[in-house]
């Protein structure tokens, strides 16, 4: 039996946000593009450059994938879904 995914808490209130992210990716810089113009404070994690940073991905997701933003600990994955969420979040008063 395959387990659920987790759902996406809404954007309508404050989040703990993390981006597991490495420069090099075009998808992370389409998020850390739209994080800049939306005026958000997300913290980041790079998964090339910080030691753990990767194993934390793997541990919490089962895979290495990034970009991968976690909202108050649950894993969103993709670059178009993530950015759609900042969007939302952002039109929400979510700004830092």
């Amino acid at each position: 039996m395959r387990a659920s995914a987790p759902t996406i808490p809404s954007p309508d209130v404050r989040r703990a946000l993390v981006l597991y992210k490495y420069d090099s990716c075009p998808f992370c810089f389409r998020v850390a593009r739209a994080i800049r113009e939306l005026g958000l404070d997300v913290p980041t994690r790079d998964t090339l450059m910080e030691r753990g940073a990767r194993d934390e991905l793997i541990a919490a997701t089962g895979m290495s994938q990034v970009p991968c933003l976690f909202i108050d600990g649950v894993p969103l994955l993709e670059s178009a879904d993530i950015v759609a969420w900042l969007r939302d979040y952002a039109d929400q008063g979510a700004r830092s």
